[in-house]
């Protein structure tokens, strides 16, 4: 069983990198709206992710209100970032005004008819989380388009004579700055939208990660019983990921023994991690285990919303008997 990265449904090749120090290979959920952005269509090709689409239908009608707002925003000078920042309190997407709220900033009807049912949360979630996705996207490419110029000033640093590097050094120090953090903004909106999906899913992962501290701790506030079982200080970031293939499997069967028996204990061998040759850098996993809730409970406290019309029977918690939330940093 893949871990489900989470509230996410756009990772770059560093962000997989650290996730797939620890395992195989990472879900991540799509809306079913938007094309696969090139980076992922790699990383998928790589088999570092699998890409799952847990809800569909509507694509017509969200597309056409995400061109209609690309064209506003374009036309207007306005980002998706001000779009998403402009949602801000507890209902956001939850409202089921949201569609319509684009639809009034955009000055126009959209093509074909608005959600009008008061419990159409899933086109909500789906709409909210396609404009994330295409903001994570952006500000990605803009990252890597800065580093590459980084990457250039530095080979110019290096060829200058060390008077005039210092020089640039003084006036250029810092010269490229973070210029975008997904897991900052408007976490609790994506965490949100991301579990309302989560609670359509005809499939039912058992097992959830993220590399974003804030969404962590926004779900440890929820659950505060959560027991620690799994913490690896340091897991290296090799280049050739096989080194570890072996740890990765047995990572992945003491995770199935924890989803199937709640007696399960997991073995000290997995603290036994092959350190591999000059590792890229080093990451952290911490693994939490949920026992206290019911599946349907806990996405129901994350998503804010106590509704039982979800496409699947998750009311079934039989399924699995536990719920494990990771973080890799």
């Amino acid at each position: 069983m893949n871990p489900l990265y989470f509230p996410f449904t756009y990772i770059n090749n560093s962000k997989a990198a650290d996730l797939c120090a620890c395992f195989k290979q990472i879900t991540v959920y799509q809306t079913g709206i938007l094309d696969f952005p090139d980076p992922m269509q790699k990383l998928y090709e790589k088999g570092l992710i699998d890409i799952r689409t847990p809800v569909t239908g509507d694509e017509s009608k969200l597309k056409a209100i995400l061109r209609e707002y690309k064209a506003w925003a374009e036309l207007h000078q306005k980002s998706l970032l001000a779009f998403l920042r402009a949602t801000e309190g507890e209902k956001a997407f939850t409202d089921e005004t949201f569609s319509s709220q684009i639809a009034s900033q955009i000055k126009k009807n959209m093509v074909g008819d608005q959600p009008k049912a008061a419990n159409d949360f899933l086109f909500n979630s789906r709409l909210f989380l396609s404009l994330a996705q295409e903001f994570d996207e952006q500000q990605d490419r803009i990252e890597r388009e800065l580093l590459s110029i980084d990457e250039m000033e530095k080979k110019l640093l290096s060829d200058l004579t060390d008077e005039d590097e210092m020089y640039f050094n003084i006036k250029g120090k810092d010269s490229i700055e973070k210029v975008y953090d997904s897991g900052k903004d408007k976490i609790k909106e994506r965490l949100k939208a991301w579990a309302y999906l989560v609670l359509n899913d005809k499939q039912r992962p058992g097992i959830f990660i993220t590399d974003s501290k804030d969404a962590f701790e926004y779900i440890t506030e929820l659950n505060p019983n959560l027991e620690k079982i799994i913490d690896l200080p340091s897991v290296p970031v090799l280049l050739d990921p096989e080194i570890i293939y072996n740890w990765k499997i047995m990572l992945a069967k003491q995770i199935e023994g924890l989803l199937s028996d709640s007696n399960f204990r997991v073995s000290k061998d997995v603290n036994i991690i092959p350190a591999g040759y000059k590792p890229i850098k080093n990451v952290s996993l911490k693994i939490f285990m949920i026992s206290n809730i019911s599946y349907k409970e806990f996405f129901q406290s994350i998503s804010v919303l106590n509704i039982n019309s979800t496409q699947n029977n998750i009311d079934n918690d039989k399924i699995n008997k536990n719920i494990l939330i990771g973080i890799v940093e």
